[in-house]
């Protein structure tokens, strides 16, 4: 059960399951609204996790318990709002199964679901850079994000077991190992910036020419040695108050093996409506960067 729902399997916003809400999102029409077998009237949705069919429960009837409406999976297609992928439901965190997974999991099959994965993360790569950077206090520059793209791809990280539409900046992030923070952008002032200065005293932070609000790693001249390097890790997800509470860990290190010294580290909770509704602004209002979507075109061919 669950307490937020679509409208759409593409590109869609996510919404609270309220009666005014889907009301004016639905304007009562099918295939959101639909006559059943005994002529009783049912309300759709689309799951905003795994964009299977939901149905929702206590729009017009109040619930025995007292609860307010929600959603739960209806196994079964509705035409023209949304086919059942009994696979993206296996994997969806509402679902009733749950399954244990690591960053070497991969689903079986190559499904509709996993395709707009895919095609998201080539038409979208500069908006998932965007909220990845944005989350870890790094700005990712366009050289490391070919290099982290590229290990996404040679590890088929669309067919993750938990990768979902909303989730995809953290999951390239999860699914492309350690990398430097040498000659990145750290975001002044934050708390990232400061544990560098603290703890790694070789490390020289001097302000970006271009970027402003950010600094450029590279080693003091009389300086130590320094490897200062970031992963993502402890990929982790539950289901709280019928919500979808979902999280990960970056970790900053400096060094390799067992002489790496931990310096950083920060719980990342993933929004499941942001990135979604970013992709949604209105044209006026969207900033693209085409060097990203470029990068992305090139190394992900368009799937036929």
């Amino acid at each position: 059960m669950f307490v937020d729902c679509s409208f759409s399997i593409t590109l869609h916003n996510i919404h609270r399951i309220q009666k005014d809400i889907f009301e004016r999102e639905t304007l009562q029409q099918p295939p959101y609204y639909i006559h059943g077998e005994k002529n009783e009237l049912s309300q759709f949705a689309v799951c905003p996790a795994c964009d299977n069919p939901i149905q929702i429960i206590g729009l017009y009837k109040s619930i025995k318990d007292g609860r307010e409406c929600y959603g739960k999976h209806h196994l079964n297609s509705i035409r023209g709002l949304a086919e059942y992928n009994q696979q993206a439901y296996d994997y969806c965190p509402y679902s009733q199964n749950r399954i244990n997974v690591n960053e070497n999991s991969r689903k079986d099959q190559l499904t509709d679901y996993e395709r707009r994965i895919y095609t998201l993360m080539r038409e979208q790569f500069d908006r998932v850079i965007y909220v990845l950077s944005k989350a870890i206090d790094i700005k990712i520059t366009a050289s490391a994000a070919r290099r982290m793209l590229e290990t996404y791809i040679n590890g088929r990280g669309w067919l993750y077991s938990w990768a979902t539409l909303n989730n995809l900046p953290y999951v390239l992030g999860h699914l492309t190992w350690s990398k430097t923070l040498y000659g990145q952008l750290i975001f002044r002032d934050s708390p990232l910036h400061k544990a560098i200065i603290e703890k790694c005293p070789s490390a020289e932070l001097t302000p970006h020419s271009y970027y402003s609000d950010y600094d450029i790693i590279s080693k003091k001249e009389n300086g130590n040695y320094i490897d200062l390097n970031y992963c993502i890790i402890d990929h982790k997800r539950s289901i709280v108050n019928d919500q979808n509470e979902e999280t990960m860990q970056l970790l900053v290190t400096n060094g390799r093996g067992n002489h790496a010294e931990l310096i950083f580290k920060k719980r990342l909770e993933i929004d499941e409506a942001y990135f979604l509704n970013l992709i949604n602004l209105p044209e006026e209002r969207a900033q693209r960067n085409e060097s990203l979507i470029n990068i992305a075109a090139e190394l992900m061919p368009a799937l036929t």
